[in-house]
């Protein structure tokens, strides 16, 4: 029987916070912020996503709680390198260890690769020090889960990933939680049509997301989940979404570096 969404998000997030006090336990924050002088430079994630078709955010993506391991013969470097040479206009690393096996190091190795394009950190941010993690290991966005966070705690992290001149994608996955995004003045939003109930995509999350952003002062929109094939981009590009982010599509691919051209934009359709 598959565990509900929102008893994994818990599981997940009831580690999350244990982790995070083992790393500053490790590394100390004013450590941590010592670091930010060697940082690579801070680029444009908002700006990357704004094209004149759907652009694409390919994901480094390992496994899942969901589906277990997605990729045997992983190499993390050979697949963002594939992304940038394949139209890719941003990338994101999944870091959370112990549930996606993952790693920032991951992020930082990658931020290495001469043209890559900009990077997000994607994990389960809970706390002010994993924002400063992210920005010390390249880190151009980080990824803010509305369901994980309170919105006072979701408005301390934007405006510390603000300071750093990060971005940061705020992922909604209803209406209700677009209202607590729009409320903070989100300039990257996210939708993920992904269930917290059943697990199960279905792009009609997005569609309904999409109807109840505001005609003037949109943010830009992503849609993430649930995307595995051009006509999927060109359905949510008919919505106004100006990116779509995947990994599981991409990753599982007999051939990796055909999906990304034909998801974002190339001739591979």
């Amino acid at each position: 029987m598959t565990t509900p969404s929102e008893t994994v998000l818990a599981r997940i997030l009831s580690h999350k916070y244990r982790e995070v006090a083992e790393r500053a336990e490790r590394v100390p924050l004013a450590q941590l912020q010592a670091r930010l002088a060697d940082a690579p430079p801070v680029r444009d994630f908002a700006a990357a996503l704004r094209r004149d078709r759907p652009a694409l955010i390919a994901e480094v993506k390992k496994a899942s709680p969901s589906k277990g391991v997605l990729v045997e013969n992983f190499d993390p470097l050979a697949l963002a390198s594939t992304y940038a040479a394949s139209g890719a206009a941003a990338i994101s690393v999944l870091t959370d260890e112990r549930f996606f096996q993952g790693s920032l190091d991951y992020l930082t190795a990658i931020r290495q690769i001469p043209g890559i394009p900009p990077l997000l950190r994607k994990d389960f941010l809970v706390d002010s020090y994993q924002v400063v993690e992210a920005r010390a290991a390249g880190a151009d966005a980080v990824l803010l889960i509305v369901a994980a966070l309170e919105d006072a705690k979701l408005a301390e992290l934007l405006r510390m990933t603000y300071s750093l001149g990060m971005h940061a994608l705020v992922e909604v996955h209803d209406v209700a939680e677009l209202g607590r995004a729009l409320a903070l003045g989100v300039q990257v939003l996210g939708v993920n049509n992904r269930s917290l109930h059943t697990f199960q995509t279905t792009l009609d999350t997005t569609a309904q997301v999409a109807a109840a952003l505001p005609a003037k002062g949109r943010p830009v929109f992503v849609s993430e989940s649930g995307i595995f094939t051009a006509a999927h981009v060109e359905q949510v590009r008919a919505l106004g979404v100006d990116a779509v982010l995947v990994g599981e599509a991409i990753v599982t691919a007999p051939d990796v570096a055909a999906k990304a051209r034909e998801l974002s934009g190339g001739t591979e359709r």
